[in-house]
């Protein structure tokens, strides 16, 4: 039942508690992020070489070819599953949801220490990718729409640092306990603190919307004073109108944002999976990919906030669009690196439009189309995204394959964020043409 229109006065009644909710709420969104890692590619390709050696064991055909495509196919299943989802999570909320889904990504976990053929590989990265990198994000990003909504850009910045932490931090403990206790166990780790840790918190700790308790959105406990109503007029950077889906996916805005989105997780995605290969090219050691990887997160740590600051200030479009075209930079370095230390600069790069998509993209479709129908409308720029990632990779293998060199490759991932950062300018904040029901 959507709450929104509820008269708040009627609530007031309800005992107040020392400390905002919301403060509650944003920690368990900033969690949601980072306990999202299992499912997320950084996590993932930390596994990949450990289960195919064993899966070779008992069927020696078994390529690493095989396991991406097993991971493609998740991972669109993925993005078909999540706009399907998104309108129950706006009818009922996060707070039924996430336990759910965390429960469900724990013992996913316990199933992947279990996996030994292809089949049964499909299945567990099809659960992966849905509720991990899926329905996760969502959640955590549809917990700060709803509890935020001036500050919203700086909550988004704040959850976008526990997606940043967990790129910091995931593979090296991934390599670390895969070295340790091998492949099985690790997942089963992964199993043990998602289901110990993040089952009943968010249960205890989480309310749908604030208006249910009384409260208003930024950890307020009255109404601002210039707040305002339904038809309020439109705001370039934050509007109270709820736009519907199918009016979401008619506006031109919408697409032009998507495809920025989208571009970032198609080259993100494949370089994550073939960053050793990239930097052994130019002869960085094997074993120092995941420190650049680390160093890149640590600087969209530093991005996230300052890009949540400016959301309020700066039309989406152009912080989309310098995101582009820092990672066409990034991209146009790897072309043409000849030194290791380079890595540095494609790190530093890579953080900064790590930090300013994750935040922006995250926040725009709440700002521009509403909090009625975010899950909605957010769930069908993710599964665009997330169909982004799953194809990621494979321009990178065919390249490698076919012609010798990821070279060919990355000129395609160096200009698509190029074209996707010029068509983003274009795109004006919406504005709904439909008058709404009073």
């Amino acid at each position: 039942m959507n709450t929104l229109n509820s008269n708040p006065t009627l609530l007031q009644s309800k005992s107040r508690s020392r400390v905002h909710r919301g403060w509650w709420v944003l920690l368990i969104a900033f969690l949601t992020i980072y306990m999202s890692s299992p499912g997320q590619s950084h996590s993932i390709g930390v596994f990949r070489a450990g289960m195919i050696e064993s899966m070779q064991v008992l069927a020696p055909e078994v390529l690493d070819t095989d396991f991406m495509l097993a991971y493609m196919f998740a991972t669109i299943l993925s993005g078909i599953a999540i706009p399907l989802i998104g309108p129950y999570v706006d009818r009922y909320g996060a707070r039924i949801f996430l336990p759910i889904t965390s429960l469900c990504l724990a013992l996913t976990c316990f199933f992947m220490a279990h996996v030994e053929h292809i089949p049964e590989l499909y299945v567990g990265l099809s659960l992966l990718r849905i509720f991990g990198q899926g329905l996760m994000c969502l959640l955590g990003a549809w917990l700060v729409g709803e509890w935020f909504e001036k500050n919203r850009g700086f909550a988004m910045g704040v959850i976008g640092i526990g997606g940043a932490l967990s790129v910091a931090t995931v593979p090296l403990a991934n390599a670390w306990l895969i070295e340790a206790n091998g492949w099985e166990n690790t997942w089963l780790i992964h199993a043990c603190v998602v289901g110990l840790c993040f089952v009943i918190p968010p249960f205890l700790l989480v309310r749908n919307r604030p208006e249910l308790e009384g409260l208003f959105p930024d950890c307020r406990f009255e109404p601002p004073e210039d707040v305002a109503d339904e038809k309020t007029e439109y705001s370039p950077h934050i509007t109270r109108d709820n736009w519907e889906r199918r009016e979401a996916l008619r506006d031109s805005t919408f697409w032009k944002l998507v495809l920025c989105w989208a571009s970032t997780s198609l080259v993100g995605t494949g370089v994550v999976i073939y960053q050793k290969t990239i930097f052994q090219a130019v002869g960085v050691p094997d074993d120092k990919p995941y420190y650049v990887l680390a160093l890149q997160a640590c600087v969209a740590i530093g991005t996230c906030l300052t890009a949540g600051h400016l959301t309020t200030r700066i039309q989406a479009r152009y912080l989309m669009a310098t995101a582009m075209f820092l990672l066409s930079g990034a991209m146009l370095i790897l072309l043409t690196m000849t030194s290791p230390w380079m890595a540095i600069v494609v790190a530093i790069l890579l953080g900064t439009q790590g930090g300013i998509i994750r935040t922006v993209g995250s926040v725009v479709w709440v700002n521009y189309y509403g909090r009625k129908n975010q899950g909605a409308i957010s769930g069908a720029a993710l599964s665009l995204a997330v169909i982004g990632s799953a194809l990621g990779p494979l321009p990178l293998a065919i390249s490698s394959d076919f012609l010798g060199s990821t070279m060919p490759a990355l000129v395609g991932f160096f200009i698509l964020p190029m074209l996707a950062g010029l068509l983003v300018l274009t795109a004006r904040p919406p504005k709904r043409t439909i008058v709404q029901d009073p």
